[in-house]
């Protein structure tokens, strides 16, 4: 297991991310938690913030050579998230993923709070009859952390 969690800032630390957990194929996730910053000041004041983080967990063990225990969880925290959308099926066969993958976000700038894009992608079977390839999960973010957890955590 890595020491140190991943940290993920920059296009290229975001390829190397992606490259160490081998784009997180054949892993499903196991969790997946949108975080707001906004509170309740008083019971008739609520302070938006506007602000999200997204929590992943992985299930995955297809990286470093198959060297994770099969139930082994990968942790990532993306702060600063911005369209988000999701499209989960639910159908079992739709779950594995096929790639995880951070790119620079296209509309990105120096000091933009949003700068990179991740997006997941799955198989779908199509009218049961052929399969393709479909953005299950994207978004935007301004940085992440990724670290392994304890094969019992979870």
């Amino acid at each position: 297991m890595r020491a140190a969690p991943l940290q993920v800032t920059t296009p290229e630390e975001a390829a190397s991310v992606v490259d160490y957990f081998n784009a997180f194929h054949d892993g499903f996730i196991r969790r997946l938690t949108l975080v707001s910053h906004d509170v309740h000041e008083s019971p008739h004041a609520h302070r938006t913030t506007g602000r999200l983080d997204l929590e992943i967990v992985f299930a995955h063990c297809n990286y470093r050579q198959g060297e994770p225990a099969p139930d082994q969880l990968v942790e990532a925290r993306f702060e600063r998230v911005a369209d988000l959308a999701v499209g989960f099926t639910g159908q079992p066969a739709d779950w594995p993923i096929l790639s995880f993958e951070i790119e620079p976000a296209p509309d990105a700038s120096g000091g933009a709070t949003a700068a990179l894009a991740a997006r997941l992608v799955q198989p779908r079977l199509i009218d049961n009859r052929r399969w393709e390839q479909v953005q299950a999960l994207s978004f935007r973010f301004g940085s992440a952390v990724f670290r392994e957890l304890p094969a019992a955590a979870g």
